[in-house]
């Protein structure tokens, strides 16, 4: 563990799969596309797992079932049945109108022949700036109380379970936490912008989308998700089923 570092992505360059690198604070965190992670001090959880270059899909998909089912674990039963998986990297908390606040983000980062997983969770926050108000949320803020090596330990024995699951294990645990699936969404795309209805998400091929044209599959490592709904129709969350008692 690091007292300080910019990004513990980049403190984890460089070394062999099997590490975890976290740290007390992170002062230059990121995500996806070039994305900022926002910092807040030592009221989060930045930690990077290197791993073998699996596929960056799968990787994705396990990395994000592995995070929502931790952070349901540390949630009341309530405010857990709320949490689910965004597509592609982002684990949200469910509000009644359908519109979600992000409390975890996951990326997904290869080279030299290593797979690098950053998972940041926002913990301890009692609240955010003005910016980020509507859109974020910590475990506090939906009722838990844990401290972030509760959460990290939480996080670790079922990354290492979903790493290691079969694809057909792994798609059934994602479809049953996922909260974008039937809606209709616009992504952009380095083909251009796509829109479609969700109709599931797959290890090896990413999300499949059907579109007006027909159906269509999209990668997460270069798929943007647009934060509004196409022609302001609603993207009302469905609903997620409870987490099991443990």
């Amino acid at each position: 563990m690091l007292r300080e570092t910019t990004s513990t992505q980049d403190a984890a360059a460089g070394l062999a799969p099997g590490a975890v690198v976290t740290a007390g604070r992170q002062i230059a965190g990121r995500g996806r596309l070039g994305a900022a992670w926002a910092d807040t001090g030592e009221e989060g959880l930045a930690v990077t797992f290197t791993l073998p270059p699996l596929q960056a899909e799968r990787l994705g998909m396990a990395a994000a079932v592995a995070s929502a089912e931790a952070i349901r674990a540390c949630l009341p039963a309530p405010a857990a049945a709320r949490a689910g998986i965004k597509w592609p990297n982002d684990i949200v908390e469910v509000q009644a109108d359908g519109t979600f606040r992000k409390l975890c983000g996951v990326l997904v980062e290869r080279s030299d022949g290593v797979a690098r997983v950053g998972i940041g969770v926002n913990v301890r926050q009692s609240g955010f700036p003005a910016a980020l108000a509507a859109r974020a949320a910590s475990l506090a803020m939906a009722g838990a109380c844990v401290d972030r090596l509760e959460v990290l330990l939480s996080l670790i024995g079922r990354l290492d379970r979903w790493i290691g699951a079969s694809d057909e294990a792994l798609a059934a645990g994602y479809r049953g936490l996922d909260r974008t699936v039937g809606l209709r969404l616009r992504f952009q795309t380095p083909s251009g912008p796509v829109e479609g209805v969700v109709q599931a998400c797959e290890p090896r091929q990413g999300l499949r989308v059907l579109t007006d044209q027909g159906e269509v599959h999209l990668s997460g490592a270069t798929t943007r998700v647009d934060p509004e709904p196409p022609d302001g129709r609603s993207t009302m969350f469905p609903p997620c089923s409870a987490p099991p008692a443990s």
